[in-house]
């Protein structure tokens, strides 16, 4: 990791934009937090973490992911109970393809410094079809429509829930995976994710 690329990974957390669930819940309406902008080194870093491997990227990518977890908890979070980090799961055939769930090796880096928080996984990616990479933003929609199922491990009622990610694009991954808590009557208070597109 050479100075430079070390610098444009320093966090920024910052909220990006909400997503706007009012069809389920009457305004509700989602923040999601961001550390860095998804463009030049970042997003080579992200690629190379994500698609080829690069696991020892982990211990660089983590403290954004946990600046953008601590600005929702500040930002957020209006009770006292200890939230619950939920990753968005990666589907079955980019497991395979490269070896490890992303997020959630992510997650695990978080958990181990973020003491005030923990990890469970809720989400289930019920998706076989490729992925979302090279798709339109309508597309993207379409697609990750019901991509997401409910695992029988639920956090307790009324805990606040912080869906996690590497990196949000149109939003259109993570309003499914929130609409899918929400329904299953989880409290989902904020998205935190590493980077967002500018």
């Amino acid at each position: 990791m050479c100075d430079q690329c070390a610098r444009l990974l320093q966090p920024r957390p910052r909220l990006r934009r909400a997503l706007d669930v009012g069809d389920l819940v009457s305004d509700l309406r989602v923040p999601v937090v961001c550390s860095l902008d998804y463009r030049g080194p970042v997003r080579q870093m992200l690629n190379a973490y994500k698609e080829h491997g690069q696991r020892s990227l982990t211990p660089w990518l983590a403290p954004a992911l946990l600046a953008s977890i601590n600005h929702a908890l500040i930002t957020c979070v209006s009770t006292h109970q200890v939230p619950t980090l939920v990753p968005v799961p990666t589907r079955k055939s980019s497991h395979r393809r490269r070896g490890f769930d992303h997020v959630e090796r992510l997650s695990a880096a978080v958990t181990r410094s973020a003491k005030q928080c923990h990890t469970r996984r809720v989400l289930r990616d019920t998706r076989s079809d490729p992925g979302t990479k090279y798709l339109t933003a309508e597309d993207r929609t379409a697609h990750v429509r019901e991509a997401f199922s409910v695992r029988r491990t639920l956090p307790g009622l009324g805990t606040p829930v912080i869906l996690i990610d590497d990196i949000v694009t149109t939003g259109a991954t993570a309003r499914e995976a929130t609409a899918t808590l929400v329904l299953a009557g989880m409290n989902v208070v904020a998205v935190a994710t590493i980077a967002g597109t500018p």
